[in-house]
């Protein structure tokens, strides 16, 4: 009986369930009533039955069509065979909910969960319905309906031209984007625009990354480019037919990030531990489990459990690219990223002063490393000169050259955990935001702290991520921190163009105060240093001096509030208003945030992808706002290391001096 009440959807319970009762409360009546009664308390019931059905069933075969054919134009999900272990296969993340709860519930609440999914209500975050944006010469029309996203594109004549189902939509934590469906095949289109989900605003998508203005808008197909890391063991397939005509037939595990991502195909596990005997010998904890991999670094090699998170998080070359189009992803959790599998990570730091003046040169290169020398212009948009990355989402390059790796047992669960985080934001481990992240093997700076790092216990200067993992990477228009652990030096930065911790906390210092503390305080040898950098905040000379992506950081730490805290607060708007003018978007975007992280200028409203004239409107109404801000308090001094005069206006000559020598080199760093 249970097996039939089961079967029975919540619906059809609905309808089931009050007609029993009637006839229940009814039949009292029934045995007294006269045949004519019957006939008509009968077939009112069967008859109002008869209709609500035909609605359910015309209702229920429409949702069916809507989607079969969602489905049909999406990346198809099926239990795939990795071509490394073809005794094995991907069962889904939906076989692991039934004797691992936690662990799913934990999973599902992730932003992995939701990198990539199917176009449902409970999927899109950006207000949809009875929108309208911008296309060329043509309007995007949005419309929801039965649970379908739409869009129409309608010709400057006013003549509908094209409609598109949104199939997939990729991110859910700071930008969401949307992808549609082709006619032909499974290939997933961008839609132009991406919702910023912190602004709740739509923007082209373009202006949702740093990029070269003069390059062409992207135009990557979902198939081609983030399947390899936004979905499960996917195969692109992507193929062309003899009329020319593009076909795909792209398969995933699943979509998203999920369960066998981490620990690999399940079905052998599955399978084994469907015997009893075999989930009672299971319950020593300490045994590793029977067919997958469980990346805790206490229970494998930590250079294994780094590799689990290294498959997405890091730069690779992919030695036979036709085989990853068809048959997928050879690394399985547990295994090497190397050769074997058709993966092999990039190590810039190997080769930067490489040596590429003849084919000798160029061969033994490509021996030594496995790959051939990347090229000048794919480093610069991924990496900073010495090989450090300089783009989020390739947290596992940096680690690569961090000692704690290189020379100690540190992965990324040292700091990360997937189950047991206690926020989702960076899905750290508990207690693992502090110190205590670096305490565990670092015990001796626990109770020498401030003669460590010369800085009050309780202070931002004694964090030891501030000092050894700044933000000095850039992605999601923000600045994150690095994942390679070292430490402050004015020689690199000098080399590099990459600022030191000391001036991002202490961004109204010049390069000068931080040569001189670090050589009393920790015996560094002294740099040689311009006039400029004797005298200037070293920040302050990038925001106008550096390449885009330093910009990008400068604008960032002006709004950051420990350096706020630390470097005052009265000195930032001028020059944040001149980086709300930058050529590149991201950098405008992230200069207005930092702005109005001052509450005396939290209301100023800027559109940082609009036209250059509302662009500018909006910034000269903004410091009229802050020239009154300044007269109310009437306290302006002259601050030379902040290029300020006694009026408390820029130094204009001195900046544009410094924009002149800008390094206007065009670059789109890769997120």
């Amino acid at each position: 009986m249970d097996g039939v009440i089961a079967k029975i959807d919540s619906p059809g319970l609905e309808f089931i369930i009050p007609a029993v009762l009637l006839i229940i409360s009814l039949f009292p009546f029934l045995r007294t009533a006269k045949r004519t009664q019957l006939i008509s308390i009968l077939s009112t019931p069967i008859a109002l039955g008869l209709i609500l059905g035909y609605f359910k069933y015309n209702n229920d075969r429409a949702k069916d069509a809507s989607k079969d054919a969602l489905l049909n134009s999406t990346p198809a999900q099926t239990n795939i065979k990795p071509p490394s272990n073809p005794s094995n296969a991907y069962m889904s993340s939906q076989t692991c909910r039934a004797c691992h709860p936690g662990e799913y519930d934990s999973w599902h609440k992730s932003y992995h969960r939701t990198m990539t999914q199917l176009a449902k209500p409970e999927a899109v975050l950006a207000k949809w319905h009875d929108t309208q944006l911008p296309h060329g010469k043509s309007q995007l029309q949005l419309e929801e309906k039965n649970n379908e996203y739409w869009v129409t594109t309608v010709g400057s004549d006013g003549i509908k031209q094209d409609k598109k189902r949104m199939t997939m939509t990729t991110g859910s934590h700071h930008l969401q984007v949307y992808w549609l469906g082709d006619k032909n095949s499974n290939l997933q289109h961008p839609f132009p625009y991406g919702w910023l989900i912190a602004d709740q605003k739509w923007v082209p998508v373009e202006d949702t990354f740093l990029r070269d203005p003069e390059s062409a808008p992207p135009n990557a197909k979902w198939n081609a480019v983030c399947i390899e890391c936004h979905a499960v063991a996917g195969k692109p397939r992507i193929m062309a037919s003899n009329k020319g005509i593009r076909t795909t037939k792209t398969e995933v595990a699943e979509l998203g990030i999920s369960c066998e991502a981490c620990h690999g195909p399940a079905q052998e596990h599955i399978a084994h531990y469907q015997n009893p005997f075999n989930r009672y010998k299971a319950k020593d904890i300490k045994k590793v489990a029977h067919g997958i991999i469980n990346p805790d670094d206490k229970k494998i090699d930590h250079k294994k459990s780094a590799q689990v998170c290294g498959q997405c998080h890091s730069y690779q070359f992919t030695p036979n690219r036709m085989d990853r189009y068809n048959n997928g992803p050879r690394f399985i959790p547990g295994g090497q990223l190397n050769a074997s599998v058709n993966t092999i990570v990039v190590k810039p730091s190997e080769f930067t002063n490489a040596s590429l003046g003849s084919q000798d040169d160029i061969k033994r290169f490509t021996e030594k490393h496995g790959h051939p020398h990347p090229g000048k212009e794919w480093m610069t948009d991924r990496f900073w000169s010495d090989g450090m990355v300089r783009v989020t989402g390739r947290e596992y390059n940096g680690l690569l050259d961090t000692a704690c790796f290189q020379r100690g047992k540190m992965s990324c669960l040292s700091c990360h955990s997937m189950h047991s985080y206690h926020d989702s934001n960076d899905q750290l481990a508990p207690r693992m935001e502090s110190n205590e992240a670096c305490y565990k093997c670092h015990e001796n700076i626990r109770e020498n702290l401030t003669e460590h790092t010369h800085h009050k216990a309780d202070s931002s200067g004694s964090s030891c991520y501030n000092c050894h993992m700044p933000h000095t990477t850039y992605g999601l228009l923000n600045a994150i921190r690095s994942h390679q652990i070292d430490s402050p030096k004015v020689a690199i930065q000098l080399k590099t163009g990459r600022v030191n911790a000391c001036n991002l906390c202490h961004i109204n210092k010049s390069l000068n105060w931080t040569n001189e503390h670090l050589t009393k305080w920790y015996g560094h040898k002294p740099a040689e240093l311009t006039e400029d950098d004797q005298h200037v905040s070293s920040v302050l000379k990038m925001l106008l001096m550096g390449d885009a992506g330093q910009r990008a950081i400068a604008a960032w730490h002006m709004g950051w509030k420990p350096a706020r805290d630390i470097s005052g607060n009265d000195w930032q708007p001028n020059w944040l208003f001149r980086s709300m003018n930058d050529p590149y978007s991201a950098v405008r975007y992230i200069a207005h945030k930092s702005l109005i992280t001052d509450p005396r200028l939290n209301k100023i409203e800027f559109d940082y992808s609009g036209l250059l004239i509302n662009r500018t409107e909006e910034i000269r109404n903004a410091k009229d706002v802050w020239m009154k801000v300044q007269i109310n308090q009437g306290k302006l001094t002259n601050q030379p290391e902040l290029l300020i005069d006694k009026q408390g206006n820029p130094i204009e000559t001195k900046a544009n001096y410094f924009e002149s020598k800008r390094n206007n080199q065009p670059i789109t760093l890769q997120e």
